[in-house]
């Protein structure tokens, strides 16, 4: 059922019509001029407005321009006896979804009501995922170090501009991927595509294909025309992920679709115009490789339009428990027992430690904690923390070698730490094998083989 606000000066059509609608399950008010119209929306809002233009106490597109910042969640749609070829342009441009002739056909209008509440809910729908999306996107990306929230701010700013390429520069693992979701979120573009293109994980061979797609016949296993990556998130966003791996004959092929925005797919002869921000992630020094011939000048200027340097998480202490917590809320649900957060010993760990990996490494933490400990509380003995250059730190309670030389190192065998694993993951599991497989990142079969093994 939905509320409707019939405007109709003419006392007989708007009762027939009030009646109609009624039967059809909607909840209708009838106003005989502007002024009761008025009264009305200033008390309700309506999910419908059905506007006759002339009335008795003025014109109703005027009405409709007045009150367009109210009935902007109000589907419109125009009744009038005089069809005038400006009133409908006019109407459709202040946001009416439809204008009708007089005599207005009941059942017509019944089923225009109909599909306009159902476009109206499916466009609810995107824009409730949309702001998910974005309300997703902005707790996941902490930033409460003044170091990265620079970055962020100055992020925000540049998604909202036409700029065209962005290069994001950080350490591995710092969460470039992270920000350029960020942008395309708080972009223009959101709504369009956002595909993700790793370099590095492409043979060379496909890679051409991959971004610009390929003709059919192009090459031995061309069996069907493919569109590539760039043609696919058209008025969208592409990332390059580890841009330095990109391999120098293609370069110049990737300047050419950012200059001109236009390319030709492999063994195409046709040029495509494709209209796509490209955002540029790498940990490597880009200025370097040109100075070695490794990555062409003119690119690299063309995506250091605006270069983005994520500070890496040893540099933004601030920041650290935060996403600890996130990354325990996130993962909570694949654990049977509840965790609460982190004691102070525990947050004391992760404060002190220096995040070689960043934030990638520290969700990996969390996680194996989130296996390992058996308290609602996460503690140190079950943070294994591996600066590079240093030996792991078993876990607490597991075998070690007799010897002067494990003890002192703190060495322990990897077949001892793995078989204490499985079996804090079948405790943390209550013995379900299943479970106890995904949260060491298993198959069941591949769990079972380690039983047997282990004598479990």
């Amino acid at each position: 059922m939905a509320l409707l606000l019939l405007v109709e000066d003419e006392k007989l059509l708007r009762w027939a019509l009030a009646e109609q609608l009624k039967r059809a399950g909607h909840s209708v008010h009838g106003a005989a001029d502007l002024a009761a119209a008025g009264e009305h929306l200033a008390a309700h809002q309506p999910d419908v407005l059905l506007l006759d233009l002339s009335l008795p106490d003025g014109y109703g597109l005027d009405f409709y321009a007045d009150h367009r910042a109210q009935l902007e969640d109000t589907v419109v749609i125009v009744m009038t006896a005089v069809g005038q070829v400006e009133d409908a342009v006019r109407a459709m441009k202040l946001g009416a979804f439809d204008f009708l002739n007089k005599p207005v056909d009941q059942q017509e209008l019944i089923q225009l009501i109909d599909r306009s509440l159902s476009r109206r809910g499916q466009q609810r729908e995107v824009e409730v995922a949309r702001q998910s999306r974005e309300r997703d996107l902005s707790q996941e990306l902490v930033a409460e170090a003044p170091a990265f929230r620079e970055v962020v701010d100055i992020a925000g700013q540049v998604a909202h501009s036409d700029v065209s390429s962005i290069l994001i520069l950080g350490e591995s693992g710092s969460g470039k991927n992270v920000l350029a979701r960020h942008i395309h979120a708080l972009s223009a573009r959101r709504e369009k595509p956002f595909l993700e293109v790793s370099c590095a994980a492409i043979p060379d061979n496909l890679l051409e294909s991959e971004l610009l797609g390929h003709e059919k016949g192009a090459f031995t296993d061309a069996k069907a025309t493919r569109r590539g990556t760039f043609e696919l998130a058209d008025g969208g966003t592409v990332v390059l992920d580890e841009i330095a791996e990109l391999k120098f004959e293609l370069q110049s092929k990737l300047l050419h679709v950012l200059e001109e925005r236009r390319m030709r797919r492999v063994g195409g002869t046709r040029e495509i115009f494709v209209d796509v921000r490209v955002i540029a992630l790498t940990n490597r020094d880009l200025a370097a490789m040109v100075e070695d011939g490794r990555f062409r000048q003119d690119l690299f200027y063309r995506l250091n339009i605006f270069p983005l340097t994520l500070p890496p998480l040893r540099h933004r202490l601030e920041d650290i428990m935060p996403l600890a917590m996130l990354f325990l809320h996130r993962l909570q649900p694949r654990f049977e027992r509840p965790f609460t957060g982190f004691t102070r010993e525990a947050e004391n760990r992760l404060l002190s430690y220096s995040w070689p990996g960043n934030v990638r490494e520290l969700r990996n933490v969390v996680e194996r904690a989130m296996i390992l400990e058996r308290e609602e509380m996460i503690g140190p003995a079950s943070l294994i923390l591996t600066p590079v250059g240093e030996p792991a730190r078993p876990p607490a309670g597991a075998p070690r070698e007799n010897g002067a030389d494990a003890a002192g190192h703190g060495i322990v065998k990897l077949e001892d730490m793995e078989r204490d694993l499985v079996a804090r993951a079948l405790r943390a599991s209550n013995n379900n094998q299943t479970r106890a497989a995904e949260l060491l990142g298993l198959t069941r079969d591949q769990l079972r083989y380690r039983l047997k093994k282990f004598g479990i």
